[in-house]
């Protein structure tokens, strides 16, 4: 079950990773302000929407398996334990 979870977590990472790495193009949207538009503000609406949920899973699951290895093993995961981003 740990490796399903982790498995989960490294996916909700790589899609937080995407999400940031989309939302690059819009600081080049900040020299010609006049060019945007409604689609452009939707999709970066779109984007952060979709960065909360994938960043808020991929730290909440941290927790989540620390806590089910605690009860199991009586000590925190051992990868997760020391770095936030460890899969």
């Amino acid at each position: 079950m740990f490796g399903f979870l982790r498995l989960i977590r490294g996916i909700c990472g790589l899609v937080f990773a995407l999400q940031v790495l989309g939302l690059v193009p819009v600081l080049t949207w900040l020299s010609q302000p006049d060019a945007i538009d409604g689609k452009m503000v939707a999709m970066v609406v779109l984007k952060l929407a979709v960065l909360v949920v994938s960043g808020g899973l991929f730290f909440g699951l941290r927790k989540l398996i620390n806590r089910l290895h605690e009860k199991k093993h009586g000590e925190p995961h051992p990868a997760l334990a020391k770095k936030a981003f460890a899969l």
